[in-house]
């Protein structure tokens, strides 16, 4: 299975020559939140036909700068991956929208306290790799460091990150922090910002992952 990974797309709509050829050759397009820039129902439909446009198989989680109208427009066309999880082939996904609370008062923010109760609900598939995605990153890695150098990610994250210890964790949020870190036998990226930046992720006997 080929997946690409994209996060933090703010209502862009253009998807350039390359990353167009990939989305219409992988299995799946995940998208880790952020899909409007503090839009609506409508700004995400323009969003997700320009995906399906390209590939139709797509799981998504709202971020915080996505009105709840968002969510429900996920729920409705049956690729909402918040508080759920789907198995594809041997794979396992599991979803966390939104983000811990940030200076800005976004759209979709809660406490960590909220955070762990969404993730409790998760119990393994019995499946051979499990992918946790998650809009907010874990607290104290390099994929939440602002530029100030202060770490804003999730504790409730890095706590169900530590206990569940996922195969892969697909995240997103904090726009400089694109790269990678380990938690454990845990592998976290963020893709960084669409378009510019994606991640191709590949399952077959190993999990294999590129930012590009």
């Amino acid at each position: 299975m080929r997946i690409c990974a994209t996060t933090d797309i703010h209502g862009r709509t253009h998807i350039n020559p390359e990353l167009s050829k990939i989305l219409k050759k992988v299995d799946l397009t995940i998208i880790a939140g952020d899909i409007t820039h503090f839009g609506n129902d409508e700004d995400a439909k323009r969003v997700l036909n320009t995906f399906k446009n390209l590939n139709s198989t797509i799981l998504a989680v709202h971020g915080n700068c996505d009105q709840e109208s968002v969510n429900q427009l996920l729920v409705a066309q049956g690729i909402n991956l918040h508080g759920e999880s789907r198995v594809v082939g041997d794979t396992s996904f599991y979803g966390l929208g939104g983000s811990n609370p940030s200076p800005f008062n976004t759209f979709q923010e809660s406490s960590d306290d909220q955070i762990e109760n969404v993730l409790q609900r998760f119990q393994k598939h019995d499946t051979r790799f499990h992918i946790l995605v998650s809009h907010p990153p874990p607290v104290n890695t390099k994929v939440d460091k602002v530029f100030l150098g202060k770490h804003v990610g999730s504790t409730a994250v890095r706590t169900f990150i530590e206990a569940f210890q996922p195969d892969l964790v697909v995240c997103g949020h904090i726009h400089e922090a694109r790269g990678m870190d380990t938690i454990g036998k845990t592998i976290i990226i963020n893709p960084g910002t669409f378009p510019q930046h994606y991640a191709l992720i590949t399952i077959d006997e190993t999990l294999h992952y590129e930012l590009f």
